[in-house]
């Protein structure tokens, strides 16, 4: 395996959630965390739930490489190898924790006791050959991975983990289309990096960032369809002008210092804080069976503060509107059709949601 070309197509699919597929991608295709549609690797729910699990990128990706079984079998040998030591050393707590943290390989490590076993001991220097024999076919990735040498709870930390990977039946995205409606299809998986900066090539199934193929007259709009959580806060702020303009007001989007607030007028015509901008997405992101990778949380906070440098909105009474001349481009310019009747049906649900928090209140 070259471990630098791997880790650059699973960085792409760190980020992206979907890349060119090459072979040595297979391995995780056969694990349930990719499959593979008109020659493009995509992350499956398996990835998206197991990347939960990490704090940081580095963890995930080098836990991957660990999946190998090859790799594994030598990584059991090189913690045993320590384990036994402790056993020598009577640290008993050391020995207790690598057991608890072994059930799904508790077969594999009784296997190798039984291997080493003489008499009535462990051979430890047949086991250390052992390890000195696997080192140099796994030395690049020991490299990669450790900086050197395997050390004991690094190796515990990977191993751990894989054993928490559980593998359910996948399914095949949706491609995306070109209306905003058919992108933000119920069960899309969405990258939730606010910083990604635009793909090169449009994605085939994953949305996130990418330079739609559509010129507009005011420049400022393509970059609003570039960014997917520019163009929801968009949308929810349409939806908070069209109700408005219905006769009833419903939502409004107060600025706090860094923060964005979410305020509903209750159906009992009382108005109430609700929560944060990214409550508010979060929850509205789980009825829809948006799958958010490669976390959960969000500051769209910031991407209000954003829109609102760009001129895309205004703040009125601490409160963030659309600025008159952004809805005159809206609605009597050909912008009408990719922006507004382009979302009908996600602004529908926009809405909808709303109409429930409401009764909730």
């Amino acid at each position: 395996m070259e471990v630098k070309k791997v880790h650059n197509y699973l960085d792409k699919l760190y980020h992206y959630g979907e890349t060119i597929y090459v072979a040595e991608l297979q391995p995780f295709v056969d694990r349930g965390l990719l499959y593979v549609y008109e020659k493009k690797a995509i992350i499956t729910n398996n990835w998206i739930e197991f990347v939960k699990r990490f704090p940081n990128k580095d963890d995930f990706l080098h836990t991957l490489f660990c999946f190998d079984e090859a790799y594994q079998n030598y990584l059991l040998q090189t913690a045993l190898l320590t384990v036994l030591k402790m056993r020598e050393a009577e640290d008993i707590d050391g020995i207790i924790d690598f057991v608890y943290k072994m059930p799904k390989v508790a077969r594999k490590v009784v296997n190798l006791l039984d291997e080493i076993k003489s008499g009535d001991r462990y051979d430890i220097t047949l086991l250390e050959q052992r390890v000195k024999k696997s080192e140099p076919s796994f030395r690049e990735r020991n490299h990669f991975i450790f900086n050197g040498v395997p050390y004991y709870q690094r190796l515990i930390y990977y191993v751990h983990h894989i054993q928490q990977y559980e593998e359910q039946a996948i399914g095949q995205d949706v491609p995306l289309g070109k209306k905003i409606d058919e992108q933000w299809a119920k069960g899309r998986k969405i990258g939730s990096d606010l910083q990604l900066l635009p793909g090169k090539n449009r994605p085939f199934a994953i949305l996130t960032p990418y330079e739609p193929a559509i010129e507009f007259a005011n420049p400022l709009f393509k970059h609003l369809l570039t960014y997917p959580w520019k163009l929801f806060v968009f949308l929810c702020c349409v939806v908070r002008e069209q109700t408005e303009a219905q006769g009833k007001a419903t939502i409004r989007f107060h600025a706090v210092n860094d923060q964005v607030d979410v305020i509903l007028m209750s159906s009992k015509n009382q108005e109430y804080r609700y929560g944060t901008v990214d409550e508010f997405a979060l929850e509205f992101c789980k009825i829809n069976n948006y799958q958010l990778f490669p976390a959960e949380s969000n500051r769209l906070a910031t991407v209000f503060h954003n829109l609102h440098d760009r001129g895309f909105l205004t703040i009125v009474d601490e409160e963030y509107r659309i600025p008159t001349h952004i809805e005159d481009e809206l609605y009597n310019t050909s912008l009408f059709i990719p922006l507004i009747a382009g979302s009908k049906q996600v602004r529908k649900r926009i809405e909808q949601w709303i109409d429930e928090l409401r009764d909730r209140g």
